[in-house]
């Protein structure tokens, strides 16, 4: 009789010193000796998800609690007497100490009963159809358990019961097994992020933090189509939202934006959509009285909620004297509520509340008197003072997929007036398709601390799915959101929220509103720009907003880059008739390197035909390399001559005086309060070239200098040989080194 075993047993077991062969496949088992000292949630995930086809097994067992507690306390007596035989030989060796003071918190931990011990293993099989691939899969899966600080070994003369211990038999034959605390344990499952699925019609909001796996997802697809972004100023949250715009244009998706300061005009123009600029100079404008196609009946109740933004508080008498003079504005323009086919007619505008106010005054009794008079002050500023310029009728014409509403220069007071219009605006036309629409509303702060009056916001949110439309509300004033009825009611009506960097003193009211742990908190608290939580209907994520190197060109909102950007557009504005450029014609060469970003085909002709060479050179951070045409001096490499221009330039940000010097002494100098500084760049392992030159270079830099210089190297991998000699940073370091010496000549100061 067949049995299950007969069906599942490979027809072929070829066993070899280090791999075995089942059928046509090649299997090697690589084992895990060595792990780091310390590990966090998700360490693992790199491994996991990284491609290849292999096979992860891990063994735990509970170890023996007597056991463990006399084999710690032999091992703390053994690390003991290595560490006073090595202090008495006079040698200091601090990782003996390090080792005895994690021996020692563990078995208070075991005492206490606050930590268990287990016996843990973890093992790797690599699969292949021949040697060469076997070969190539094992080094990348040595190289990336490396890379989590984990030392792999291949169990030679072993493959047998190695592949046994991979096998779901709950069999350790190796028995590569070393200690492990609960904590520790709990953080090698791999069950720490959601793995979103990708939508097919959604858009990239960033990468996964614990496994970098793109995160896209569909809003439509979500119970609301609404998002929130939060964070403090500089978190990223403009940057997210262009990028956010950007590829729901892409599919297609219509958007408008509500853009208080300006920020999106660049982009509207890139991608030759709409711009609407609103001021009190402009032609376009919106008429509060218009009806544009709404029932008079929800006209007059926006029209109630427009007036408190812009009067203020209204007492039940004032509402109800400005109801009826509302009322009678539209009559005298042949309007009335209860004759739809009237609601056509041009409307009345501003001037024509503000007469009938002072028709109804004339035959207002004495207890009536103070209510006109009080509303005739509050709507004259509007009628016929400083803010009447709205006093027209509406005069907008929406043509395009993506349309921007700039009110970038209007007058404070009255950007919150002008973007409810704008709101009341978008609603009425939202209602024409079922089309995917996209409206972005920024600072939308300034219309939540209006309270009460911010529900008409919540309103537009709570029917917007209706219509196929997708808000996106972005504010840095997290305490409207958590202390305001409106604000609370977008937090409970938008089905995904970014959570970005936050200021301490509102940690805690957020931290109870979403319910973060004290470890997200900290996350919160100290993320860097573009860095936070997901908040996607049931799953939260760590987020990094990555954008690629065109879309970052498109979107900064960094003001040195746009600077230069604008520059470097100025520089090279006027451009070339000819094919052939003369020589006499030439723009004026005063630089020694110039980005090839702008730059014509005759230009960079030119250049080349002046010996200008073409590089490819990342910033400070090593990243968003780009390239250039240079010609550097002949006494410098072109690396050395690009990273000390580079961080000239990040020091002129923050000092007056920065010079590269380009001398024997030092490579760049500066100075701060009278003080003078140095850098000395090295781009290569000059110790092993000529020491008895580098002494001489550090002779020359204290004598000049004192203590303040320092080395930067090029690779992490050569800095501690540098930092025998004097003080040493690699590039990545040049920002913190440099805001050390401001803070440091700041208190000196005080």
């Amino acid at each position: 009789m067949t049995t299950l075993a007969d069906l599942l047993k490979p027809s072929l077991v070829k066993n070899s010193i280090d791999s075995i062969q089942l059928n046509t496949n090649y299997n090697r088992v690589i084992s895990a000796v060595g792990y780091p000292r310390q590990i966090k949630e998700g360490w693992l995930n790199n491994l996991i998800t990284s491609e290849g086809n292999f096979d992860i097994s891990m063994h735990v067992k509970p170890a023996h609690i007597q056991t463990v507690l006399t084999k710690l306390n032999q091992e703390l007596v053994k690390q003991k007497s290595d560490i006073l035989s090595s202090e008495m030989k006079g040698i200091v060796n601090p990782v003996l100490q390090v080792q005895h003071n994690d021996t020692l918190k563990t078995l208070e931990k075991l005492q206490l009963g606050e930590e268990r011990l287990f016996d843990f293993s973890l093992y790797v099989n690599a699969r292949a159809r021949s040697k060469k691939k076997l070969n190539l899969l094992t080094k990348q899966i040595e190289s990336e358990l490396n890379s989590m600080m984990i030392i792999p070994k291949t169990p030679y003369f072993q493959m047998l019961p190695a592949l046994q211990s991979i096998l779901p038999l709950q069999k350790d034959k190796l028995n590569e097994s070393r200690n492990i605390t609960s904590n520790a344990l709990a953080a090698c499952f791999p069950f720490t992020s959601s793995f979103l699925n990708i939508q097919e019609q959604g858009v990239m909001f960033g990468l996964n933090q614990s496994n970098n796996i793109p995160i896209i997802l569909d809003q439509y697809t979500f119970t609301n189509y609404n998002g929130l972004i939060i964070g403090s100023s500089g978190a990223g949250k403009s940057f997210f939202v262009k990028l956010y715009i950007l590829r729901n244009l892409m599919n297609n998706v219509k958007t408008l934006i509500i853009d208080p300061q300006g920020e999106y005009t660049e982009l509207t123009k890139t991608y030759n959509g709409q711009l609407i600029e609103i001021s009190r100079n402009s032609e376009t404008i919106i008429n509060p009285f218009d009806l544009m196609g709404r029932d008079f009946g929800e006209k007059m109740m926006s029209l109630m909620d427009l007036f408190k933004i812009m009067c203020g508080e209204l007492t039940e008498v004032q509402k109800n004297v400005l109801d009826k003079c509302i009322n009678q504005a539209y009559n005298t323009k042949g309007i009335y509520s209860h004759d739809p086919e009237t609601w056509n007619k041009q409307p009345p505008i501003m001037e024509d509340l503000y007469q009938q106010l002072l028709n109804e005054k004339k035959t207002a009794s004495r207890q009536e008197l103070m209510t006109y008079e009080a509303l005739e002050n509050r709507i004259r500023i509007y009628a016929r003072g400083t803010f009447s310029f709205i006093n027209k009728q509406t005069n907008l014409d929406l043509q395009n997929d993506l349309i921007s509403f700039n009110i970038a220069d209007m007058p404070n007071q009255v950007k919150p007036v002008m973007m409810f219009l704008i709101l009341d605006f978008i609603h009425r036309r939202m209602q024409e398709d079922k089309a995917r629409k996209l409206l972005v509303i920024d600072e939308a702060w300034s219309l939540l601390r209006y309270g009460e009056q911010a529900t008409y916001l919540f309103e537009i949110i709570k029917t917007a799915r209706k219509y196929g439309l997708g808000m996106v509300i972005i504010t840095q004033e997290a305490n409207d959101l958590l202390f305001s009825k409106a604000g609370r009611t977008i937090l409970a009506n938008t089905a995904w929220k970014l959570l970005l960097r936050q200021e301490p003193v509102v940690m805690k009211e957020l931290g109870e509103r979403f319910n973060l742990n004290q470890e997200e908190q900290n996350f919160i608290l100290t993320a860097q720009k573009g860095e936070g939580l997901l908040f996607a209907m049931n799953d939260r994520i760590p987020i990094t907003v990555v954008a690629s190197k065109k879309e970052y060109e498109i979107i900064t909102t960094n003001p040195d880059e746009i600077h230069a950007k604008e520059q470097t557009r100025k520089q090279f504005e006027q451009k070339l008739e000819q094919e052939q450029m003369p020589k006499q014609n030439a723009f004026k060469l005063d630089k020694n390197y110039y980005p090839t970003e702008g730059l014509t085909t005759n230009e960079e002709r030119y250049l080349k035909e002046n010996n200008f060479k073409k590089i490819k050179f990342a910033n400070l951070e090593g990243k968003n390399q780009s390239f250039y045409l240079h010609n550097p001096p002949s006494n410098q490499s072109p690396a050395h001559y690009f990273l000390a221009e580079l961080i000239a330039e990040e020091l002129r940000k923050n000092f007056d005086f920065v010079k590269t010097t380009n001398t024997v002494d030092a490579d760049i100098e500066f100075s701060h309060n009278k003080t003078k500084y140095a850098l000395e760049i090295q781009t290569e392992h000059d110790i092993q070239k000529d020491k008895t030159k580098l002494g001489i270079k550090i002779a020359n830099l204290e004598k000049n200098y004192g203590k303040n210089w320092a080395f930067v190297v090029t690779q992490a991998i050569i800095k501690q040989d540098y930092e025998k000699y004097g003080a040493t940073i690699t590039r990545t370091e040049v920002k913190e080194w440099t805001q050390k010496i401001k803070s440091v000549a700041q208190t000196a100061k005080a």
